[in-house]
């Protein structure tokens, strides 16, 4: 894997103790962000590391940030393009942070950058800084208590989605043109998709993860987002493995994937689908899918990306829950009861999932809803159950792809009142390129929706 550190060698609680301090840490809340700190962490805007400077006034979008923070090594593909590397990443000279700042305290410098990073680098791309994220990456909402939530500018008042929001925020504010982050679960569509912009979320395993601080091994990939089709898949040429292009011949939507959204999003996509068919675009058609499962993969996606997060951080998470944010305490509590059997039991069904999305495929590409909603109201709490009912209709369709390791462009599409939230393009294995061309086609006509 990589050497980004997994946190200090601390006693692991058992489960009934990890419930008993989740417990008090609800009641608490998440402003008690000093609980089994150490004295050394006392406020979330911890000084500046060499390199780099941290802009108070955005401290929310930005972790820390240069002029740049590291510049070019070399030429090529990448020439021009700035990026925000999202706080999960290791970056040479500096500390992973993981958008926790208990966690930053005593997380070790890092000497050597990973690999996505380093790659962009190394074909001429610059990096301006480390943005933030949730707590470990491990939420959609984009809300972080510590440091506070990055802006939505495309919807204001509406939180950004996560775990790339900084870098998202960063992209859509047009401070960089490229938003680097993980794709675990969604943590790069999602927030392309609340904010307008376009995202893509590469084949699993096509783009190496190492240096990207881990969540899941059987879902982490390293995914980016940008304010358009053509940076997106310019950004693909640097980070994708070479292979030959090819058109796609068909494409297909599923009724009951489109009806998964609420009423707002199923009139976007179907004045887009529509546009679509008028467009030259490959051949839609209509083919129905059987979205029973749907709530199973999703269930199986949660269980299994738990497990493996609590096997890599219960030790320390168990110690330090009230320095967690609520979204990510209350993925941990839920990952910390995921017994063993019943993790391979999930992990068995995803692998049934993803043979039965990958041969409905075939050759085609499938277009479905990327949110399945608008993004929640940044007043909502996002530990609620109402703003987790939405988040899971955002998942349930995000796990079509998720479970079958496909790459997934997300293209900007609006809702009738300007909310933005997006239009996914899914194609089969290994044909990232493929999906990132067909993205550029599709920004060329009429549906996508225009930047204000």
């Amino acid at each position: 894997m990589s050497d980004v550190p997994t946190g200090p060698e601390i006693p692991r609680l058992d489960r009934r103790s990890f419930l008993r301090a989740s417990a008090l840490g609800t009641v608490l809340g998440g402003a008690a962000l000093l609980s089994a700190c150490g004295d050394g962490v006392r406020n979330p805007g911890v000084p500046p590391l060499p390199g780099g400077t941290v802009v108070a006034d955005d401290r929310a979008t930005w972790r820390i940030q240069g002029t740049p923070l590291l510049s070019a090594d070399g030429s090529g593909r990448a020439d021009g393009l700035t990026v925000a590397v999202t706080d999960l990443f290791a970056v040479q000279g500096q500390a992973v942070g993981a958008g926790n700042p208990a966690w930053l305290g005593q997380a070790e410098i890092q000497t050597t950058t990973a690999a996505s990073v380093a790659r962009l680098l190394s074909r001429g791309a610059t990096v301006l800084g480390i943005a933030q994220t949730v707590d470990f990456g491990f939420g959609h909402s984009g809300v972080n208590a510590a440091y506070g939530t990055p802006p939505n500018p495309a919807a204001a008042g509406r939180i950004p989605g996560g775990a790339t929001s900084g870098a998202s925020t960063a992209v859509a504010r047009g401070a960089v043109s490229v938003g680097l982050g993980p794709d675990t679960t969604g943590s790069v569509r999602i927030p392309a998709a609340y904010q307008g912009l376009y995202g893509f979320g590469p084949t699993h395993a096509a783009v190496s993860t190492d240096g990207l601080m881990p969540l899941s091994r059987t879902f982490d990939t390293v995914g980016w987002v940008c304010s358009d089709a053509a940076t997106l898949a310019q950004v693909g040429d640097v980070l994708l493995p070479p292979v030959a292009d090819a058109d796609f011949g068909a494409a297909v939507t599923c009724p009951g994937l489109l009806a998964v959204a609420d009423d707002r999003v199923q009139s976007a996509i179907r004045d887009a689908l529509a546009k679509w068919k008028r467009s030259g675009l490959p051949t839609l058609t209509e083919e129905e899918f059987d979205i029973a499962p749907l709530p199973d993969w999703y269930d199986a996606i949660v269980a299994v990306q738990g497990y493996e997060a609590w096997q890599q951080y219960g030790g320390w998470v168990s110690t330090s829950t009230g320095s967690i944010g609520d979204e990510a305490r209350a993925n941990f509590l839920a990952a910390s009861m995921v017994s063993e059997s019943t993790y391979q039991r999930r992990l068995d069904e995803v692998r049934v999932a993803a043979q039965a999305v990958r041969d409905f495929l075939g050759s085609r590409v499938l277009l479905l809803p990327t949110a399945g909603s608008q993004a929640p109201p940044t007043t909502d709490d996002p530990g609620s159950v109402h703003v987790a009912a939405v988040l899971r209709t955002t998942g349930l369709l995000t796990s079509v792809a998720t479970v079958a390791g496909l790459p997934t462009a997300t293209v900007p599409v609006k809702t009738a009142d300007g909310i933005p939230v997006g239009l996914s393009i899914v194609g089969p294995a290994g044909r990232d390129r493929d999906v990132l061309a067909l993205a550029e086609q599709v920004a060329g006509t009429g549906i996508v929706a225009a930047r204000q």
